[in-house]
């Protein structure tokens, strides 16, 4: 939780330091740990508190093995990996925007490289708004839903990791950084195909499911959360940006030494 940390050091200020210097991939190195905490702690509390679930639920009959987000779709466990959830979108959309403003930022950048960072930060910000149907559709009312709504989320969400390396200099990217975005590409991929295939093709009467074996699904979907626990770390170096925080007048108000 070591990025997480140095979020929530960065959100105090002091009143003699009000230049406050942000590193856009800490959020994204935040988002990527809070979810696997919640991941964690989900389990925990349903192992204990809701065990029947595991034996037993749509996404299994549906899979063929307990998706990792089974831990979190029913409660006890809902009531705590929800909110936890809320702030995983606040950190994920607040690094959508600050690498937009560092790449306007950047002279070195093309107008093409600019706009194509721009685009991919819109949608894997609004990707991240859309995951909350995992929480708000409930898996044993509409599972292809449900799914869905996470689905969206693996395919936008590596769309935008991708681009990081479209506006870095291939100097500044890690060692292993593009073996890992290979496979990472790989997993988001075949995870979304694979998803959609069983849920479309499952059979609620006979209760058959589709054609794609469990063990790859359980895997893609494993390796998904585990490519999420590291991908911040996995991000190209790139400038962070600072922030000069001071009070001004506006419209409904004037500040004394400017009225």
């Amino acid at each position: 939780m070591l990025a997480t940390a140095r979020v929530v050091k960065r959100m105090a200020i002091s009143n003699d330091h009000c230049v406050i210097t942000y590193n856009p991939e800490d959020f994204a190195a935040a988002g990527g740990e809070l979810l696997v905490f919640a991941m964690l702690l989900s389990w925990f509390l349903t192992y204990f508190f809701n065990p029947s679930v595991i034996e037993s639920n749509a996404l299994k009959d549906r899979v063929g093995y307990n998706n990792l987000c089974v831990g979190w779709d029913t409660a006890p466990a809902k009531y705590v990996a929800a909110p936890i959830f809320a702030v995983i979108i606040f950190v994920e959309s607040r690094y959508s925007q600050m690498d937009h403003w560092r790449a306007q930022l950047d002279k070195s950048l093309s107008p093409f490289q600019k706009q194509a960072v721009t685009v991919a930060n819109f949608f894997n910000a609004i990707s991240w708004f859309a995951s909350i149907g995992i929480f708000s559709i409930d898996a044993a009312v509409w599972p292809a839903g449900h799914t869905a709504s996470f689905v969206q989320l693996v395919v936008f969400g590596y769309i935008g990791f991708l681009f990081n390396f479209l506006e870095t200099h291939p100097k500044h990217h890690r060692p292993g950084s593009h073996l890992f975005c290979a496979f990472f590409g790989v997993v988001c991929v075949l995870f979304g195909i694979c998803a959609i295939k069983q849920m479309v093709s499952y059979d609620p009467v006979t209760m058959t499911r589709g054609p794609v074996p469990w063990e790859l699904m359980c895997f893609l979907d494993y390796a998904y959360f585990a490519c999420m626990g590291i991908q911040g770390f996995m991000r190209p170096r790139a400038p962070s940006i600072a922030a000069d925080y001071k009070l001004i007048s506006d419209d409904d108000f004037k500040l004394a030494s400017t009225a």
